[in-house]
């Protein structure tokens, strides 16, 4: 699969996914290659790559936008054929509009905006792929929309739950070097530092480097936060962890009949039992753990990546048939 950076084309495309609310109904909305679907008063940018059934794909962040998962998932004989991507800037996020409304910045609000991305991709049923905070959202979503979901991957997902996603705060802060600090010290001492997109990244990439297993991979990460938005990040962040308040998904989990797949590392910047208690509480899970790995699978170990990727997908094809 070639390499993605997420350069969206100014606005190639603008549609709208709302449906006329009394009278005729307007005719469905289908994505294209790229453009920017209107979602309550946000433009979505996204992208779609592949053809066969489709697979969103949930970035992290929120604020970030998707560029750096896109970035990095081509690994030899990934994705497997017959698959297509579709993958988007959350609101608020990357290239996306919506953060002028911090009202909109809400889970409600962006499970609205995944299922305005599901019903435009002319599928019943959808893949869903998180990463970190993109696994919380697909979790909401498909609790809200099971029927909608085929499948989960999800990729060093956040706990299900505030107490066990507010440890990860000291293993990060375990794990940063001292280099790191000095950089991040020297880049937040700096007046108005907020303000300037290069410093922003370059502060973010320090504190990254510690979310990394295999620091050497850590290079390679770009945020794409002076090409994009980056007043999004991190207020769109903050906006999303004040909505969720003290969340706790567990004792909801154990209704859904998804298919899913847990896949983190040994050096995940999240505690191991919070991914293995997410596995004992939804029914058809599987965990997958890879040695040495941290908060990037997909970058740390290319090749157990998408082996384990590929044998879930191939595994659940049935599931994910197009039209279901």
């Amino acid at each position: 699969m070639r390499r993605f950076s997420l350069a969206l084309v100014a606005l190639a495309l603008v549609v709208s996914t709302s449906l006329a609310g009394c009278g005729q109904q307007e005719a469905p909305v289908r994505l294209e290659q790229e453009g920017a679907l209107v979602v309550d008063g946000a433009q979505l940018q996204y992208l779609v790559a592949g053809t066969g059934a489709p697979i969103v794909i949930l970035h992290g962040g929120p604020g970030i936008g998707v560029g750096y998962l896109l970035a990095e998932l081509d690994a030899p004989g990934f994705p497997p054929e017959g698959l297509k991507w579709v993958a988007y800037d959350q609101r608020g996020s990357g290239r996306s509009t919506g953060a002028e409304d911090p009202s909109k910045l809400t889970m409600d609000r962006f499970v609205e905006d995944l299922e305005a991305i599901r019903a435009a991709t002319g599928q019943e049923r959808v893949t869903l792929m998180g990463h970190s905070f993109g696994g919380l959202l697909a979790l909401h979503y498909a609790l809200r929309y099971p029927d909608r979901v085929a499948a989960m991957i999800l990729i060093d997902p956040e706990p299900a739950s505030r107490a066990l996603w507010a440890e990860h705060e000291d293993i990060v802060e375990s794990r940063l070097t001292e280099e790191n600090r000095m950089i991040m010290q020297s880049i937040s001492t700096s007046e108005n530092w907020q303000l300037d997109p290069i410093q922003l990244e370059n502060y973010h990439l320090a504190r990254f480097q510690a979310f990394f297993g295999k620091r050497e991979a850590s290079v390679r990460l770009q945020l794409g936060l002076p090409q994009g938005v980056y007043g999004n990040f991190p207020a769109t962040a903050v906006a999303m962890r004040e909505n969720l308040g003290d969340w706790d998904l567990f004792d909801s989990l154990g209704r859904l009949d998804t298919r899913t797949l847990i896949l983190t590392g040994d050096q995940s910047v999240f505690p191991s039992h919070a991914h293995e208690r997410l596995g004992d509480a939804l029914p058809r899970s599987e965990l997958v753990v890879l040695a040495g790995v941290g908060h990037f699978p997909h970058m740390e170990d290319k090749a157990g990546f998408a082996e384990a990727v590929s044998r879930f997908l191939n595994s659940v094809t049935a599931d994910a048939v197009p039209g279901a």
